[in-house]
């Protein structure tokens, strides 16, 4: 991944049409986590303080991803900040949002953060797809990895987001958030909660206090045993694919959300 681009690395077009917006500019912390974006930026202005983040209207994954991430927003106000403006300037597609002065969490056993975060998914199965965006579906996602069956048991309609790892969350004082909805599906409501269990995994949680905290979630529980295996099993099949031998550290943490 190639590093993020700072304030002063951005085209003098793309500074001055932030300052049009925003006022002067005070200061400017560069964010090194994210995929999706080639600058993202904490700024510092005349009218307060933003989150922005741009990438190079050329680069059209990112883009694309971007655009859907401004798409999804008013969907998905209740766990993620506001937009602000987007503007598109000097080869650049820039958007700016609330500013979330906030942490990642900590998932490791007996962190307060656990109850945050599980509350903050519960809160974002309440989001709804918007109307005015097709959301892909989820077995699309797979779908060179699906057999018989798969594409059954990825079915649903719930708006999910896929990469909940813990840069894409943060805790404050009063909430948690979920931020950057550049990757956006439609499938069973106990995908995001299984995918965030096999963060706790990485964390240092057991495979019984992961199992625990994830039976919090009725959906999971109340869920066919088949379609949750067949859903880990495509997770395996994809992450084979993509890393070989490499690939058996997922293997065992997705296996392992089932006893």
């Amino acid at each position: 991944m190639e590093p993020h681009v700072d304030w002063d690395g951005l085209p003098a077009g793309v500074r001055q049409a932030v300052r049009e917006r925003t006022g002067e500019v005070f200061g400017a912390e560069t964010v090194a986590e994210g995929i999706t974006c080639r600058t993202a930026l904490v700024l510092t202005t005349e009218r307060g303080v933003l989150f922005l983040k741009g990438v190079p209207t050329a680069d059209f994954a990112l883009l694309d991803a971007q655009v859907t991430e401004i798409a999804l927003n008013s969907a998905v106000r209740l766990v993620s900040p506001a937009v602000r403006w987007e503007t598109i300037t000097d080869g650049w597609h820039l958007v700016a949002f609330d500013h979330v002065d906030g942490r990642h969490p900590d998932l490791s056993p007996g962190s307060a953060d656990l109850g945050a975060v599980a509350e903050l998914l519960k809160r974002a199965q309440r989001c709804r797809p918007p109307d005015a965006y097709r959301v892909p579906l989820l077995a699309t996602r797979y779908r060179g990895f699906l057999r018989p069956g798969d594409r059954e048991a990825l079915a649903g309609t719930s708006l999910l987001h896929t990469d909940t790892n813990p840069h894409n969350l943060l805790v404050t004082d009063q909430r948690c958030y979920l931020v950057d909805w550049a990757m956006p599906a439609l499938g069973p409501s106990w995908v995001d909660p299984a995918l965030t269990a096999v963060r706790l995994l990485d964390a240092g949680c057991t495979p019984e206090q992961t199992r625990a905290w994830l039976s919090g979630f009725p959906d999971w529980e109340r869920a066919p045993r088949d379609a949750r295996e067949r859903f880990i099993e495509v997770i395996c099949r994809q992450a084979t694919a993509a890393l070989g031998a490499d690939a058996w550290h997922i293997h065992r943490t997705f296996r392992s959300l089932l006893p």
